[in-house]
């Protein structure tokens, strides 16, 4: 699970090739990586064995899949995200907070796949709505999540029966979160 960074980008660096559409990969990423549009972000994100100080992909309907593979986040955050082109987390930890509220919205045929993770702080599915297909399997909840739970009374929406299996620690917490919220 531990990446070995062999490239040193900046954050600035990084959002760069992001933007033109290149894959990151291999690489130490310092600094606050984001991608924070409010309009739909064209091109497909990839991160792979990477070591991300930062990252932020909050408020941003992304239209190509986000995959995130291989790689160790220190912070990190998708709050208000909707994930049209679907969404890979795997083989990662994250080691604080992760929010994923009033987000999700991915399409038939662009799942939402999160396997093989450790996640060190609570992780938040508060109001979010996943429409296409969503399996979340393998994973170490150290920090709880509420992705069973019902804070405010407001579960997680599945269109489609979710795919749940061999994950560990507790998954129906009924608060919102039990960690502080990001900062970056």
């Amino acid at each position: 699970m531990a990446p070995s960074p062999k490239h040193y980008l900046t954050a600035a660096e990084a959002a760069a090739l992001l933007q033109a559409g290149a894959p990151i990969r291999d690489s130490y990423v310092s600094g606050d990586l984001k991608i924070e549009t409010g309009d739909v972000w064209e091109q497909a994100v990839m991160l792979e064995n990477c070591l991300i100080e930062n990252f932020s992909g909050a408020v941003t309907p992304f239209q190509q899949p986000v995959r995130l593979i291989n790689c160790h986040f220190k912070q990190c955050q998708f709050v208000f995200t909707y994930f049209l082109g679907g969404l890979l987390i795997d083989n990662c930890l994250f080691d604080s907070y992760l929010d994923l509220q009033a987000g999700g919205h991915n399409q038939l045929g662009k799942p939402v796949i999160i396997t093989g993770n450790i996640f060190s702080g609570f992780v938040n599915f508060f109001d979010c709505w996943y429409e296409g297909e969503v399996i979340i399997t393998d994973n170490h909840f150290l920090g709880g999540t509420n992705l069973l739970g019902r804070p405010h009374n407001i579960p997680v929406t599945f269109a489609v029966t979710p795919l749940l299996a061999r994950n560990s620690g507790q998954l129906a917490v009924a608060g919102e979160d039990l960690a502080p919220h990001f900062d970056g």
